[in-house]
């Protein structure tokens, strides 16, 4: 019944459907960050990022701290742009770009879906203009014979450059339709001609690479250079469906001649009920070739009950350095737990070979014993702690040709073994490679190798995608097989059409999956704000089609439904999914 109930659906679309959340957009924010794969990403990530690919990011027009906040640029590359701005105007192509220094043709690529070109004048000229983003999104489901709903509502509204307001609120699919069960949201107060930031509400909190104080993304090993070196934003507002992990309360930020303060008070959320607060800061000083800054923060909790009046579970400080020379990317960050007594570190270069070539390495030392909570520096397997790790990776991206390519090993050694061991060992291989057969014909193919000392040793999991596009339209075929309990096998072939008013996907994918342990990921393309990565499990298939309709130049409308049948212990599923965004 569901079932032809979507497929019916899918077939009256084409009379509605701009553009969803699609794999493209999905692709250019792997490129950008570095990650393996969708499922390797969190959904605030995704929906930040794609924020930018909806509205771009006006790089002659905006702040020194909006440049840092974004997240989308190195300390060295904030430095260069400003200069270049302040002596040259205006920046007016890509190519220009990608001349300035700590910018090349690779990163320019990748930067471009995320950043606008506009006349700073022009913006400038327009400063007291509003902008209004509103959308709104419900959903059913249904699973064992039992269906529930969800919703959603997100609001945005910008004066200019100076004040914004956001607030998202949203309901999990939980059964009837009620009270919102999730809540983001905050007011930026940002005066044009004063180096201050003001922040209260929900924000995120990003320094150095992460190893003391960086709420959300945490990488799971290295696979590309571009994952190695993290983009600190300091402090930035927060604006999620999901709620996110983001901090709650108020905090600023000011700049002045080549240094950086800033600082904040939250309120953390603990399960435990007990009473908490978080006050931080940091120091940040940016020279034209180098930054250095210093972040201190502990956590001060108090029992609920009243037994306990004050202690103090979490307290870290940490030293961080990057350094940008003739192309050649160093940082590094040491920080100390001062609960356990504990230090940690990490050192990382990224160097060019000739014009094609670049080749990263990332040391690692978290001993055991190092409070990982509110890190989020790239590991192996540990959560930044009990692990010594090295990564080394290339990639090879020419600026003509039909092959390009990626090959990585990330390795750690574990003091405290797992399963018993006195010590243990991970390592994972990766090779990456994109092959141009023809235009409009890709041919993608991932391999990838586990081993380790405890548990079954080795995973292997080789996925293959062919794209073919023409005009609007598209078709995606993929198949994955991974090896380690058993055997998954995984496949899927997708076709589509979009142009400037509509757009249109339906996929097939079928799987055969008889351990968990086997399971594999699949992207699927969803609404804006929304991010799914669902595994699958079983013998069964799996029907989706995402269609979206812009009915005005403000406003757009988008349409989600899905039908799973197959999955071990579960009966049949489906869903639909209906969003409107609009923009004025």
């Amino acid at each position: 019944m569901w079932r032809k109930i979507i497929i019916t659906s899918f077939l009256l679309l084409p009379v509605w459907s701009s553009q969803a959340q699609s794999a493209e957009d999905m692709d250019k924010i792997l490129r950008l960050t570095g990650y393996e794969s969708p499922e390797d990403l969190d959904a605030y990530e995704v929906e930040r990022l794609s924020s930018f690919i909806e509205r771009p990011l006006k790089i002659n027009a905006v702040s020194q701290s909006s440049l840092r906040s974004s997240g989308l640029f190195t300390s060295y590359q904030t430095a260069s742009l400003l200069e270049y701005r302040s002596r040259h105007g205006d920046i007016m192509s890509y190519n220009e770009l990608s001349s300035i220094d700590g910018f090349t043709e690779s990163s320019v690529q990748k930067l471009a879906p995320f950043i606008s070109l506009e006349g700073g004048d022009i913006v400038r000229s327009r400063d007291g203009y509003l902008i209004n983003d509103l959308a709104f999104r419900a959903g059913c489901k249904t699973a064992d014979m039992k269906m529930t709903g969800g919703y959603g509502l997100k609001y945005r509204c910008k004066a200019g450059e100076t004040l914004s307001l956001s607030l998202a609120v949203s309901q999990t699919y939980a059964g009837s339709l009620g009270i919102p069960d999730l809540f983001s949201g905050s007011l930026v107060w940002e005066p044009q001609r004063r180096s201050f930031r003001l922040i209260a509400g929900d924000f995120n909190a990003r320094f150095g690479q992460g190893l003391a104080l960086w709420n959300g993304m945490s990488m799971n090993g290295l696979s590309k250079v571009s994952s190695y070196m993290r983009t600190s934003s300091g402090l930035s507002s927060s604006w999620s469906f999901t709620g996110s992990s983001a901090h709650t309360g108020i905090a600023g930020e000011y700049s002045f001649s080549r240094f950086r303060i800033s600082a904040f008070l939250s309120l953390p959320e603990d399960k435990s009920k007990d009473l908490s607060l978080l006050p931080a800061v940091n120091i940040g000083w940016y020279g034209r070739n180098m930054s250095v800054s210093v972040t201190h923060y502990m956590e001060l909790m108090s029992s609920a009950s009243g037994e306990v009046p004050l202690y103090l579970p979490d307290m870290k400080t940490s030293a961080d350095m990057a350094m940008c020379i003739d192309g050649t990317d160093l940082f590094s960050e040491v920080a100390f737990d001062w609960v356990n007594m504990k230090a940690a570190a990490l050192y990382g270069v990224i160097f060019p070979v000739g014009e094609d070539v670049r080749i990263a390495s990332h040391l690692r030392y978290y001993p055991a014993g190092f409070n990982p909570v509110r890190s989020a520096a790239p590991r192996t397997v540990s959560k930044c702690t009990n692990e010594y790790g090295v990564s080394v990776s290339s990639d090879y991206m020419p600026r003509a040709g039909r092959f390009s390519g990626s090959l990585s090993l990330d390795s750690a050694f574990l003091p405290q073994g797992k399963d018993g061991q006195r010590h243990s060992i991970h390592v994972r291989m990766i090779a990456d490679g994109e092959i141009r057969i023809y235009d409009g014909l890709t041919m993608k193919v991932r391999l990838s190798e586990r081993i380790r000392t405890w548990g079954l040793p080795f995973k292997t999991n080789l996925r293959t995608d062919l794209v073919w596009s023409s005009g609007g339209f598209t078709i995606t075929g993929r198949y994955n097989i991974l090896k380690y309990v058993g055997t998954g096998n995984l496949g899927f072939i997708e076709g589509g059409y979009k142009n400037e008013r509509f757009s249109v996907y339906l996929k097939q994918l079928v799987f055969d999956i008889d351990n968990w342990d086997d399971r594999i990921y699949a992207y699927e393309r969803d609404a804006p704000g929304s991010f799914s990565v669902p595994a699958f499990y079983g013998r069964g298939m799996n029907t989706s089609f995402m269609a979206s309709w812009r009915f005005s130049r403000w406003g757009r409308l988008y349409a989600k439904g899905t039908f799973t049948y197959g999955q071990k212990k579960k009966s049949g599923k489906a869903g639909l999914k209906l969003q409107c965004v609009f923009s004025f």
